[in-house]
Formats: structure tokens, C-alpha cells, sequence
């Protein structure tokens, strides 16, 4: 393994050789810390895995990826970071970056690896002129920078769980580049979040269909958005935060901790839900992700 080393002041920074060719998991050791990295769902829309293994006490640490940083938890005692790849990634060659703080200063770790590519596809979507209307205005505005801090959420317990789809149903969609003709920026009103990439999986599925938490945690918020209508968002813990839409009335109220499986509500057509659907968004570190990788993750 070629090793560079620099020492700035209490900054310590090593530059790790990189992984062969189409590796999927990563493992590099300096000093007394080993980094294991799995980069199996390495590519947009996915998640990348750190784990940190050490016989003696780690302090804070933390991972880079993309300019997004993602705090380490515990997981079953060991420090774990579940990185996200946003969907407007590009393939090809990146870095992860680690960082440890201790007594000593604070030690960067610089790992090479390879964002595999995941193509999405486009769909223009056709707005009926009553559900254009709720464009207009400030009103979409506000609900989205209300909505932020809450997808950005970091509960350092408990660990998150299996996520589990919230109706018995296939769902499609995530990733894609969206338009909606005559109307621009819909996604991006609707989070206050840049990119029009479609952020959640969406299930055709009946009015009244019973919508279930995707894991135990604890609701954020319950009550009518603008664009997203009836929404249920709930936090399970550590980064990982579930937003259910476009329901046509919720079971539960902010602040409620539910339990894996239990029923928040029904789906609905309120919102900008052009006909009946639910619409599953996860987002990691306020960053969406695929829901079914992240659901391969835990």
C-alpha cells in the first residue's frame, strides 16, 4: 500500500492507494484504526457504508462525500457512517474522506473510489389546472424551508431499522428527471433542495389504502403541505428519515414515537398528486436516496 503523510500543525493527513479495479468492499488500516468501506451501492441514488474498527477509544468522526459530510454512530458497538450518494452524482472516480478528532489533533483519511453509473430515466408529467394553482404563491415556498430542517434531522439514537415499503405495492420513479409542463423548479419548491430528480418511489395504489411507518421512530410532522398535501414525516434515527405523501389523512400527530409497521395513515390524491398514489421518499443526512438500497443497507 503506497502511504503519503502531512502534518500541518494537529492536522494529519494520509492519502490511501487506491482500490483495485471494480472492488466492492475497501479495507485499509493506519495505525490503529481500520476503515472498512463497502461500495457495493456505490452509484447515484445509493449509499455508501463506513465502518470503523479500533482496540482503543475512537472520538468524533465523521465521513466526506461530495462536499456532504455524514456523522459515524454506533452500530451493535461499532462506528458506522452510512454515507449518501445524491442522484445528480456523476460515475467515475471520487474520494471518501474520514475524520477522527482526538487529544492529539484531528487525523483525514482520503479513500479513492469509484461511483458506479445508474441510469434514470426522464418523464414530463401533466399538471390539471387545479392542482397548477397550488404553485402559485408563497405558500410552496414556506412549507419547503419548513420541511428542511426536519429531513435533516440527526437523532444519535436509536439505530436505525429494516426499512420496509409502507404499502403492499411495487413503487417506481426514484431518480428520474421530472418536468411538468409550463411549470418549472416542482421539486425543488417542494424540499428546498436543489435538483429536479424525482426524490421518492411512487405506488399507485387506491384512495384509503393503509400507509405504514417503514421502521419504528418518531413523527416530525403530521398535517397538509402545499405540494405535498397530507404528509407524514418520521425520524428513525441517526440520519434516516422517512416522508410519506400526498395522503388523504394521517393517524398520528408530531411527536408520536410509532412503532415498524404501524399504520400513520391513508393514502390520498392531495397535493400535487396528479391521481391517487403514495409517494415514499427517504432521505439520509437530508440527502435522498433510493429507499430499497437503503433498505439492503441495514
Amino acid at each position: 500500500m503506497r502511504r503519503g503523510a502531512l502534518a500541518q500543525g494537529a492536522l494529519l493527513l494520509f492519502v490511501l492507494a487506491p482500490p483495485p479495479s471494480g472492488a466492492q468492499e475497501i479495507v485499509r488500516r493506519v495505525g490503529r484504526v481500520t476503515f472498512r468501506v463497502d461500495a457495493s451501492q456505490a452509484f447515484p441514488g445509493g449509499v455508501v457504508v463506513v465502518r470503523l474498527g479500533s482496540r482503543s477509544r475512537l472520538g468524533t468522526a465523521w465521513a466526506l462525500l461530495d462536499g456532504r459530510r455524514a456523522p459515524f454512530y454506533s452500530d451493535a458497538g461499532v462506528p458506522r457512517a452510512l454515507v449518501p450518494v445524491a442522484a445528480i452524482a456523476e460515475a467515475g472516480p471520487a474520494t471518501l474522506g474520514v475524520g477522527i478528532a482526538s487529544r492529539r489533533g484531528e487525523q483525514r483519511i482520503a479513500i479513492p473510489l469509484t461511483i458506479a453509473p445508474r441510469e434514470y430515466g426522464q418523464r414530463a408529467v401533466h399538471l390539471p389546472e387545479s392542482k397548477r394553482v397550488l404553485l402559485d404563491g408563497h405558500g410552496a415556498a414556506r412549507d419547503g424551508r419548513r420541511l428542511l430542517p426536519l429531513l435533516r434531522m440527526e437523532s444519535p439514537k436509536p439505530a436505525p431499522g429494516l426499512l420496509l415499503p409502507p404499502v403492499g405495492a411495487a413503487g417506481t420513479g426514484f431518480g428520474e428527471l421530472r418536468s411538468y409542463l409550463g411549470v418549472a423548479d416542482v421539486a425543488s419548491r417542494t424540499d428546498a433542495l436543489q435538483g429536479e430528480r424525482h426524490r421518492g418511489l411512487d405506488y399507485a395504489v387506491p384512495v384509503g389504502t393503509l400507509v405504514r411507518a417503514p421502521a419504528a421512530g418518531t413523527v416530525l410532522h403530521a398535517g397538509p403541505l402545499t405540494l405535498s398535501g397530507e404528509t407524514v414525516v418520521i425520524d428513525h434515527g441517526q440520519g434516516v428519515v422517512s416522508a410519506l405523501l400526498y395522503l388523504s389523512r394521517s393517524l398520528v400527530r408530531a411527536g408520536d414515537v410509532v412503532a415498524g409497521a404501524a399504520v400513520v395513515g391513508s393514502s390520498g390524491d392531495t397535493g400535487l398528486a396528479p391521481e391517487p398514489r403514495l409517494e415514499w421518499r427517504v432521505y439520509l443526512h437530508g440527502v435522498a436516496v433510493d429507499p430499497t438500497v437503503l433498505a439492503a443497507q441495514q
